[in-house]
């Protein structure tokens, strides 16, 4: 790391043009794409929203594609650059104290991340590795789908998403604000039994744009639900005019089977990681 290195504020004016680098060699970038996007969507919605930057070094977006995308105790990372030298040396700037759980990670920047993590001597708590299962658009729309009679979908409501997060296996401190800022703000589906008003199954759309959070209620299981909603959201996202992809834990063998056999192919692998926080935190809100 240089010591006149230094982490710019990339400004929500520039947010579209960040987006519309990894428009190049399509799908090659599509994750970086959908990640901005999506903070370009909730800008939006919201422009006074707490907790949320998104960073470069020295001001360099432009020429070597790498931001770092701040959330909360959320970070995405990405860059155009093989070498991955400017995230490294990014990564050294951001603050890790709290606690940062670096998301939808691509295995090719998943090595800075690691560098950094073992030169700051920081422990972590989890480091996952999740399959990246990915359709077009077009195969989006040519999906079908069946509703089974007495059920419908719906979009998911602040309740569903206190339901999601108690049932949730990574449910964790601020989850729940997370999946209802998720609920409000991203495409989602719900299935629900008509005749007792029962969500049964769900599925969000995670920050870095793949489908997340998707589950059937322990209830309702082996029925075929979840494929439902994993459908519907692929349909769903299609409408928006993008790809779809999903991230789905390497050691979880029926949701790969489940995504394999909807069409989705497996194109990469993604890790979440944990660092504990070195400094008290806390992540309600």
């Amino acid at each position: 790391m240089k010591t006149s290195d230094q982490l710019s504020i990339i400004p929500p004016a520039e947010w579209v043009e960040l987006r519309d680098l990894y428009r190049v060699s399509w799908p090659a970038h599509h994750v970086a794409y959908v990640t901005i996007d999506n903070y370009v969507r909730w800008y939006a919605k919201d422009c006074r929203i707490k907790n949320l930057a998104i960073y470069c070094l020295n001001g360099s977006w432009r020429q070597d594609g790498t931001y770092l995308v701040r959330d909360r105790y959320q970070l995405f990372v990405y860059s155009l650059e093989p070498t991955n030298a400017t995230l490294e040396r990014a990564l050294h700037l951001i603050d890790w104290s709290g606690g940062l759980k670096v998301s939808s990670l691509l295995a090719r920047h998943r090595a800075p991340v690691m560098n950094v993590i073992k030169a700051k001597g920081l422990e972590t708590q989890y480091d996952s590795e999740t399959y990246l299962y990915y359709m077009p658009k077009e195969q989006c729309e040519a999906l079908e789908l069946h509703i089974p009679d007495g059920f419908e979908l719906r979009n998911l409501s602040p309740d569903d998403a206190i339901k999601a997060d108690e049932l949730w296996p990574n449910r964790h401190q601020g989850s729940r604000f997370f999946l209802q800022r998720l609920a409000a703000w991203n495409p989602n589906v719900g299935l629900v039994e008509q005749s007792s008003g029962a969500l049964v199954a769900w599925c969000f759309r995670l920050q870095a744009g793949p489908l997340g959070a998707l589950q059937v209620d322990p209830g309702y299981l082996r029925r075929g639900f979840g494929t439902i909603v994993a459908v519907a959201m692929a349909k769903k996202i299609a409408t928006l005019g993008q790809d779809c992809f999903a991230l789905v834990n390497a050691a979880n063998i029926p949701s790969k089977r489940m995504f394999e056999r909807i069409g989705f192919k497996h194109t990469d692998e993604a890790y979440w990681i944990r660092n504990f926080p070195t400094v008290p935190s806390d992540w309600q809100d």
